[in-house]
């Protein structure tokens, strides 16, 4: 006799066969139904969900322009229902909530996220990664979609495309310092999973895998017992010592000084690494990283004393001395990162304004000038290539980069719009042109009267000149 989990199964292979018979027929609303049966039963079944999916698209011709503007109001009560199911944890009623969104809405940003979540909480590791693969298209410029893509992403173990998320929200938004943490330490698990440490873990921890026989119900031996008895670190010392041309024992230990703060220890041990093997870049990284987080620590340090001791005439000079060395080894990483990586174009423009920070304009005219092939990009290299031409005394070229980035920014974009006006504004007043002037700090006061000094200049423009005797 078949147990309950079986008969469950076999009904949801009819239902998703109906379903199949039905869209070979090219009744899709029939067939969207029984899809939706069999997810109902097997919710963790990817097979059943993209064929959901695809029959819900198809009514839409597979393009996303053609739902309806006005669906949004009628999802409303929907979306209600979602967030009550959410704040209650009611996963399960959550997914089938964002699943009935999908009905009017197949590419809908919201429910796909909202969904991915359901999933996550769920243990549904694939179908959580296919609710959000199925809408980057559409999410790749949203700060919160890539958000919860990046989380996504992370949980169904796929590092490279959660990097690839927070990348996006490093160029969407250049302050957000979890953004670069997060690079760095999916990097790094992804080069711990790449060195095939997992299984250099198992096997000290007494697990083969694939092992199964009598063997397992023996007592361990006296060997077993005192690898049972090392520590975490040891373990990773002894691996470092046994295979030195493996990377994840190198970064496995690094990342557990570092969060026992003690980053000498763990720069002599990636250093180490480097040292056996010269051409890895994940190592490379890792190791530049801490390096930068020593000097950021040591900054912090000198920054207080100087609060504390002002009276004092070395702690400045020391902490000036840092936050060059800061500058100059930041500077040297990414030239790195550039070199491994010429056709990045985040990347040169990460070069270019740390070239700008340290009044290397020409240099960094050069890479904006490459950035701005990237459409993604353009806007952003406009601006700091203006910037850097300002900088120079060259307003024409500035001037000109400016105007070709107000042609082109978003309007959702109101920080680089008030700055692109804002500078417009200034080289007009260089040159003499003062209702021009005027007209630009119009457009930035109209979004933020409290921009900058910008208010002062507007009352200034404003005075009449005094009348001649």
């Amino acid at each position: 006799m078949s147990s309950p989990s079986d008969q469950n199964a076999d009904k949801a292979k009819a239902f998703f066969g109906y379903g199949n018979d039905a869209a070979q027929k090219g009744n899709d609303v029939y067939a969207a139904q029984m899809y939706k049966e069999a997810c109902k039963i097997c919710p963790d079944n990817l097979i059943y969900r993209q064929s959901l999916r695809g029959v819900e698209r198809r009514k839409f011709g597979n393009d996303p322009a053609k739902v309806g503007k006005m669906v949004g109001l009628k999802l409303q009560p929907l979306r209600m229902k979602i967030g009550i199911a959410k704040s209650r944890q009611k996963w399960s009623e959550v997914l089938d909530l964002c699943e009935d969104v999908f009905v009017q809405s197949p590419w809908d940003l919201d429910a796909s996220t909202n969904a991915a979540e359901a999933a996550e909480n769920l243990g549904f590791k694939k179908i959580a990664q296919y609710l959000i693969e199925a809408v980057i298209p559409q999410g790749e410029k949203d700060e919160r979609f890539l958000r919860s893509a990046a989380q996504a992403f992370e949980f169904a173990e796929d590092y490279q495309k959660a990097i690839w998320c927070w990348d996006k929200l490093k160029v969407l938004v250049p302050t957000d310092e979890q953004a670069r943490k997060k690079v760095n330490d999916l990097t790094a698990r992804a080069a711990i999973r790449k060195s095939g440490l997992q299984e250099s873990i198992d096997k000290h921890a007494g697990k083969t895998v694939g092992s199964s026989g009598p063997e397992k119900d023996l007592p361990p031996d006296a060997e077993e017992m005192r690898g049972d008895r090392i520590t975490p670190e040891q373990r990773y010392l002894k691996e470092i010592e046994e295979t030195p041309e493996r990377i994840g024992p190198y970064l496995a230990l690094a990342e557990n000084y570092k969060l026992a703060n003690r980053l000498e220890d763990a720069e002599k041990v990636l250093a180490k690494g480097v040292k056996a093997n010269p051409d890895d870049n994940y190592l490379q990284g890792a190791y530049a990283e801490v390096q930068i987080s020593r000097i950021r620590q040591a900054i912090e340090i000198f920054t207080r004393k100087v609060a504390k001791e002002p009276h004092d005439p070395d702690h400045p000079v020391k902490l000036e001395q840092l936050k060059v060395a800061l500058y100059k080894y930041e500077l040297k990483e990414i030239r790195r990162k550039v070199g491994v990586a010429q056709d990045d174009l985040k990347l040169r423009m990460l070069l270019g304004k740390k070239l700008a920070e340290g009044g290397k304009h020409d240099e960094a005219i050069a890479e904006f000038q490459q950035v701005r092939n990237s459409p993604e990009l353009k806007v952003q290299a406009l601006l700091h290539a203006g910037l850097s031409f300002k900088a120079n005394g060259v307003n024409k070229l500035a001037e000109r980069n400016f105007e070709d980035a107000v042609r082109l920014v978003d309007d959702k974009d109101t920080a680089t719009k008030m700055e692109l006006h804002y500078n417009l504004g200034l080289l007009a007043e260089i040159q003499g042109n003062m209702a021009i002037a005027e007209e630009h700090f119009n457009e930035v006061a109209a979004n933020d009267y409290s921009y900058r000094d910008v208010a002062q200049r507007l009352r200034k423009l404003g005075e009449k000149p005094p009348e001649e005797d």
